[in-house]
């Protein structure tokens, strides 16, 4: 009996304001504790799972309501808890910014800033110059990158946390007001009745109600690899984070959120932090190897700098290290390394996967883990699923054979018998665990697997409705034996008082069935034998529907005395004993159409060098059949069975396999074997899967595609991407973003690399030659910016363009940056070079408006006395001290001393007859016959040369400002125009395809153009150490910036005439080995090396028969399985072998099973032209469209054990008596 205790005071569920009594009979407190004991005599005591569910107001059939009283949802949520977990704050703005200034060459640039503007303010000198301008600058933009990578990284990870929250959304079927229904898994409460099926992942703890063969794999939570059987006696506790291997039942929930077993051990597990993907990991590679370049370069430059200043400082002055000293030195390198070390390599990566993600998502690829967008893009194999993914998963019974009548369409209720309307209500009604939505515009949806849907619409069309059978014979199912792609059937056992005892309805793949078939039902209800020409017969007509593209399933049954001893309880645990001498009343034709865009959709993956192959489980026919119609199967391809491919060795299955498009009839294991074949052949794998069984091919495969509407949450779990609509064109899309992704990445590589051999040539050539560096500390910061951050931005978040998927992948070993990016990332340096150093050292030479101060011209009238004057100097003495200095040459040497214009020079040749002596001393003191002794004039000189010393750097830099604003501007527009030519890597000649849909492209490039002018044309100018520019410079700069592109056509047009290879990047094929004409080492070549070296060592054929019956890798032919001639004995000759069972060994010899075809006729095995398989010769081509297969002398075929031990003796007796 339930108890009933008084109520516990209870606080509500996460979030309840205020203590309130419980008002269910079982507290949350309470409830918990049952759970997490797993207290199976308190459960008792409350009455089992019926008690406890009358407590928490719940109906074990009809479930909770939408109603706001006690059985309803929203009151349970409130009293314990909704199914959600505490999730983890995302990382605050601050702390972005505190992680983006924590890089190394940041914190050094800033304190050696620091450094900067203390001396600038500290030193009269530098404070009378602002010499803390350059300082504050300096702090202020590596403030501003700073912020600008925080706000970056900010973005991103809201957005990933956003499409990462997306990952756990699943939906489970549970009974609410009555119906069955999908609902969130965070919509789930406690008392809620949840359906369990093979492949679910269980969302929230309960216990079971009832259970058929529910076998739950709890690794995930116990560490245990045996899966433990679950029943309502004996172990009723399940545990969220689990998932069902096998059976299916029904369970009430009773703990959620971090209430549940997952919920508690989740808040004990720290978030494990994401790892990097393999783009990510090689690009850091590539800028750990340039930041050692730019390092080396930086070390140049200071050390030549500083050498230079100390020869002129005549060792130092440490009032000018602050001056355009070491410090503005250190300052110099510092910003050289930074721009250098192409930290923008991996934001740029994070950018584009972020961005990709989202739209993708867009496109119906949820993306799970992160490193397949960029895989997806290499892929050169796709093995995909046929019902759903290639065809449109509307499955419609459109003929058949009812019990001896072979329909074209489905015949109406009155043609059939009553007998035979029962047995297809209750197989198609119980044998079951789909369901129907009906929606409120008329349209149905289809809950579960599709081809049950299928037969659940066929009974409405009878005018029954499925509800009801179930609803009136649930108490009569005994056991269900759920579908498995090993048996290929389900079947379900239920008590039939009319029978007199148990009944089996059992349905599944025809052939298979038929093959475990005693009888067949006649139209009158009587059944006759399926002897050996019937069952040929059915399978003929199996056939010819199948090769119309139909699925075909035969429906069955099988009654079961109660009172036969031979049938014990243990029995009928054994699916496969029971499965059989079964009576075969229905056969229906399911047609599924190809999706309308699938065969465009396949003829652009083989244009883009992808091969498509069709993993099946359906027969051989219809796998052919939806193989042409999908342009998978085309005439010189191959089709193989997977009884067939599974026997056959790997040394004579490597060389079929750039050929095989389609493997039918295959299990789950054929499915991982075919995936392992091809990646150890350099091929990398996209393999689909819906399916618990296909977790480990899904996790072999490169990437991992589940089915989001018909997969299995096991199947997700495992998968890399989920394609949200099942749809094959939604993988093509996933290519097409993961090939983005990576050329995304490769344009940004062009664009940065280019840029930063240009600023470590520049700036090793400016500090060694010219002593003045085309670009100033605040100069290369922006363009560090414009690097790192915007054009990061610009270029990783460039849509898809079609061109594309024509290109080959990039498979598995090709390198990131490919001989033609080098040269386009040379070419780009080249022409910025060019004009950089014009700018530098020829603009001054060939325009005087830009010729930079000489030491002549700057001791002379135009500078000296306006120097002078600063210093307090009066005019006589100005006019007379610049004239010794400019004339007279001290300090600058003899120049024209020894003429008229040194007023020095008459005053020796009149006063001592000589020439002006060298010495300075002596000749500015006149010093005629005397010793040499100090003067006033020589002080004076000698104070007016150390103030004009003091100002030489700040007047000469000043007179290069105008050569090198013109060069700073041109610079930054032929960066704009080069973002526009890295737009297009290979060979193209249009840079600008798609641009007007480049939205974000086209913003940051109008952000940065405007900027740059901002930085020109106003005050902050002077903070930059440029000057306003006029019209004309203007025009010259664009010019130049412009001139970017046309260069880079001419580029391309001498690539394309010299290479041998016109039109794309594929001219690298001869230099890295296309993917299009070698794989790897171990790829096609050996393939193409084995099938001409390879002979039948081992006495195998590839799927035949022995002595020349021909054959086909089929394994099947249109008039179904062969059988022994008369007298009954199979000869060495006439051999019955069936596809779809296990293959027995008889020594040492090779066991292929298949069905032969018509006597004398060549194998079709779906190859043309195939191969011939001769014993000692290599494989070569065979007639066109044949595949001729023959076997060696004394080889053997094993003929097939039947499948049903009721019909002879056992397997291996079987197989023995045969020999």
């Amino acid at each position: 009996m339930a108890s009933t205790a008084p109520p516990d005071l209870e606080l509500g569920g996460a979030g309840a304001e205020e203590a309130r009594p419980c008002p269910y009979g079982c507290s949350l407190s309470n409830l918990n504790q049952i759970n997490a004991d797993k207290d199976s005599d308190k459960l008792e005591k409350y009455g089992g799972a019926t008690g406890l569910a009358k407590l928490l107001h719940a109906d074990l059939h009809a479930g909770l309501d939408d109603s706001a009283g006690l059985s309803g949802v929203s009151e349970h949520r409130a009293v314990y808890g909704a199914n959600t977990f505490p999730d983890k704050p995302p990382p605050s703005f601050l702390m972005m910014l505190f992680e983006a200034a924590k890089d190394p060459m940041i914190i050094i640039l800033l304190v050696v800033a620091l450094v900067s503007i203390v001396l600038g303010a500290a030193v009269p000198e530098q404070r009378a110059h602002n010499g803390w301008s350059e300082g504050v600058a300096v702090l202020g933009t590596a403030l501003l990158v700073v912020f600008i990578g925080a706000s970056q990284d900010y973005s991103k990870e809201r957005q990933f946390q956003r499409l990462n929250a997306l990952k756990d959304v699943i939906e489970v079927k549970v009974s609410r007001n009555g119906k069955q229904v999908l609902v969130g898994n965070t919509e789930i409460v406690v008392g809620d009745v949840m359906f369990l099926d093979t492949g679910d992942k269980l969302i929230a703890d309960g216990i079971v109600i009832d259970a058929q063969g529910l076998v739950i794999d709890e690794a995930s939570l116990t560490g245990e690899s045996d899966p433990i059987k679950k029943d309502a006696v004996n172990d009723p506790w399940v545990r969220s984070g689990t998932t069902v291997n096998e059976g299916s039942g029904h369970m009430l929930v009773v703990a959620v959120g971090v209430n549940s077993e997952w919920g508690k051990t989740m808040a004990l597990v720290a978030e494990a932090g994401d790892d990097q993907t393999p783009l990510q990991e090689q690009l850091t590679d590539v800028a750990a190897k340039v930041s050692k370049l730019g390092v080396l370069a930086a070390v140049i430059c200071f050390l030549a700098l500083l050498v230079k200043w100390l020869i002129i400082h005549k060792g130092g002055d440490v009032k000018k290290i602050n001056d355009n000293g070491p410090v503005q030195f250190l300052l110099y390198a510092i910003t050289i390394t930074v721009v250098s070390i192409p930290e923008g390599l991996p934001l740029a990566v994070t950018l584009t996967l972020a961005y990709s993600m989202k739209k993708m998502m867009k496109d119906n690829n949820f993306v799970r883990v992160l490193s397949a967008c960029e895989t997806m893009g290499g892929a050169t194999a796709i093995c995909s699923d046929k019902t759903g993914t290639l065809t449109e998963n509307r499955m419609t019974v459109v003929e058949g054979w009812f019990a001896g009548s072979v329909e074209s369409s489905v015949p109406q209720p009155q043609q059939m018998s009553p007998m035979l309307l029962s047995l297809l209500k209750n197989n198609c009604a119980l044998n079951s665990k789909a369901f129907l939505v009906d929606q409120e515009n008329g349209s149905t949806d289809f809950v579960g697997n599709r081809t049950e849907c299928a037969l659940l619409v066929l009974l409405r069309k009878l005018g029954c409705d499925y509800k009801d059978v179930r609803t009136e014979r649930e108490n009569d199912q005994v056991k269900l034996y759920g579908f498995s792609s090993a048996r290929k059937m389900a079947s379900v056992l239920v008590r039939e008082p009319s029978a007199g005892g148990l009944r089996l309805y059992n349905k599944g793949a025809a052939e298979w069935v038929l093959r475990r078939c005693e009888s067949m039902l006649r139209p009158d209800g009587t059944t006759e034998p399926m002897d050996a020409a019937k069952l040929e017969e059915m399978i003929a007509l199996v056939t010819g529907m199948a090769k119309r593209g139909l699925r075909c399933i035969c429906l069955s049954y099988r009654d079961y005395p109660t009172d036969d001893p031979r049938y014990t309880p243990e029995f009928f645990e054994d699916a496969d004993q029971v499965d059989n001498g079964l009576i075969a009343f229905a056969i229906v034709g399911i047609k599924d159409p190809v999706r309308a865009e699938v065969p465009d959709a396949v003829a652009v993956c083989q244009r883009a060098g992808i091969i498509v192959r069709m993993v099946t489980g359906d027969n051989i026919h219809t796998a052919q059949h939806i193989a042409r119609e999908c342009g998978i199967l085309t005439d010189d391809a191959i089709a193989m069975e997977g009884p067939a491919f599974r026997v056959m060795p790997a040394a004579e299955l490597i060389p079929l396999l750039p050929r095989l498009r389609v493997l039918a009839r295959s299990s789950p294991e054929d499915k991982l074997t075919l995936v392992s074949l091809l990646k150890k052949q350099g091929e990398v794998v996209a393999v689909t899967g819906d399916g618990t069984n296909d977790a480990p091919a899904l996790k072999e495969s490169d990437v991992g595609l589940a089915m989001g509407i018909a997969g299995t949450e096991v199947a997700k779990e495992a998968a890399d991407i989920i394609i949200m609509d099942d749809n094959f064109s939604s993988i093509v899309k996933a290519v097409l973003w993961g090939r983005t992704v990576y050329i995304n990445i490769r344009k940004f590589l062009v664009f940065q690399l280019s840029i930063n051999l240009v600023a470590m040539l520049s700036a090793c050539v400016g500090a060694l030659y010219g002593g003045v560096p085309p670009l100033n500390v605040l100069q290369l910061l922006w363009v560090n910016m414009i690097m790192d951050t915007l054009a990061a931005l610009a270029l990783a978040t460039e849509d898809p363009y079609p061109e594309l998927l024509d290109e080959k992948p990039h498979g598995r070993t090709e390198p990131i940056i490919t001989g033609l990016m080098y040269m386009h990332i040379v070419a780009a340096a080249i022409y910025k070079l060019f004009w950089l150093f014009a700018c530098l050292y020829g603009l001054p030479r060939l325009l005087s408006a830009y010729a930079v101060l000489g030491k002549d011209e700057y001791y002379r009238e135009s500078y000296c006395p306006g120097v002078l004057a600063d210093g307090g100097w009066n005019a006589t003495s100005r006019d007379t001290l610049c004239n010794y200095m400019g004339y007279c040459g001290f300090p600058r040497g003899p120049l024209e001393r020894q003429t008229p214009l040194c007023k020095l020079y008459d005053e020796w040749r009149v006063g001592n007859n000589s020439a002006v002596p060298n010495d300075q001393r002596a000749a500015v003191c006149r010093t005629f016959n005397s010793t040499v002794v100090d003067c006033p004039w020589n002080q004076e000189l000698a104070r007016a040369q150390a103030r004009m010393d003091d100002e030489w750097d700040r007047d000469m830099l000043k007179s290069y400002k105008p050569a090198l604003s013109v060069l700073f501007n041109a610079f930054i527009l032929a960066q704009v125009a080069n973002a526009f030519v890295s737009r297009r890597i290979g060979l193209e000649l249009n840079f600008f395809k798609g641009l007007r849909k480049s939205y974000i492209f086209n913003s940051i490039m109008v952000i940065i153009t405007s900027l740059q002018v901002i930085i020109m044309q106003t005050p902050i100018s002077f903070v930059f150490k440029v000057q306003p520019l006029n019209g004309g410079e203007w025009g010259v700069c664009i010019a130049i910036g412009i001139g970017a592109i046309p260069f880079a056509w001419v580029v391309r047009l001498l690539i394309r005439a010299i290479l041998p290879m016109t039109g794309s990047s594929n001219w690298l094929a001869g230099l890295r080995g296309s993917r299009a004409s070698n794989i790897t080492a171990s790829g096609a070549t050996a393939m193409r090396n084995a099938a001409h070296s390879r002979s039948l060592s081992h006495s195998r054929t590839l799927s035949g028969p022995h002595a020349g019956t021909p054959k086909s890798l089929s394994g099947r032919s249109a008039s179904g399985p062969y059988r022994a001639p008369s007298g009954g004995k199979a000869s060495a000759t006439h051999v019955r072998t069936l596809s779809g069972n296990e293959p027995v060994a008889y020594g040492s010899q090779p066991v292929v099973y298949g069905t032969p075809s018509a006597a004398g006729q060549p194998l079709l095995a779906t190859a043309v032209p195939p191969l011939e398989v001769v014993q000692g010769q290599p494989l070569r081509p065979a007639s066109p469209g044949q595949l001729q297969v023959r076997m060696p002398s004394g080889s053997k075929v094993a003929p097939e054990p039947p499948s049903s031990p009721l019909r002879g003796t056992s397997a291996a007796a079987w197989g023995s008596a045969k020999m």
